[in-house]
């Protein structure tokens, strides 16, 4: 169900996320996992070039944070794994400290218009 290989440039998400200045994507479940994964140096790039239009969410249904009770037939690489820790290992290897905050937390709390604590 999920592509594989390496990612093909100019595709709809890349040209969307650049083209609609309300469009933002979302970097959680299983698909945005493996999306990330395709293609190390893609991601980096789409990463920076996106940062302040992605955000992490997770819908990982483990128990314990390592997997317990996750199973999806669709993904089997990642069955007994938690989805969130795994996407999140993922976007720290592939994204500079500054981007990876952005993504995992701060586009998110400026897009909901949160403060920040003190």
């Amino acid at each position: 169900m999920y592509p594989t290989g390496r990612v093909v440039r100019g595709g709809v998400t890349d040209r969307w996320l650049g083209d609609y200045p309300n469009l933002f994507g979302d970097m959680s479940a299983v698909s945005g996992n493996t999306a990330m994964v395709r293609d190390a140096d893609f991601t980096g790039d789409f990463l920076k070039r996106h940062q302040d239009k992605l955000l992490f969410g997770s819908d990982c249904s483990c128990r314990d944070g390592h997997g317990a009770g996750y199973d999806n037939p669709v993904a089997p690489r990642m069955a007994g794994k938690c989805v969130a820790r795994e996407t999140l290992t993922v976007l720290k290897r592939s994204a500079p400290p500054a981007v990876f905050e952005k993504i995992a937390w701060g586009n998110a709390h400026t897009l909901l218009t949160i403060e920040r604590a003190a």
